[in-house]
């Protein structure tokens, strides 16, 4: 949880906590939890990415985002 802790915000919808907690004990899919982290609120359609790319190293971030939260370099 603290590798993603500088992705969330103050306080996070309870929808999008319950699906972060679900995609975290390794229940879900990280396509699924992309596709459903956002729903109660677009704005966090970046901080599903942040996510995503802190707990999958295989996830493809879909836009570049500030060095200061990613972990791994941009190929764009």
């Amino acid at each position: 949880m603290r590798d993603i802790e500088s992705c969330l915000p103050p306080k996070l919808h309870s929808f999008s906590r319950q699906v972060l907690e679900i995609y975290l004990h390794g229940h879900m899919s990280t396509a699924e939890f992309r596709r459903w982290f956002h729903m109660p609120n677009s704005d966090y359609l970046m901080l599903g990415d942040c996510i995503a790319q802190k707990v999958d190293p295989h996830y493809i971030p879909e836009a570049k985002l500030p060095p200061s939260i990613t972990l791994r370099p941009n190929m764009f």
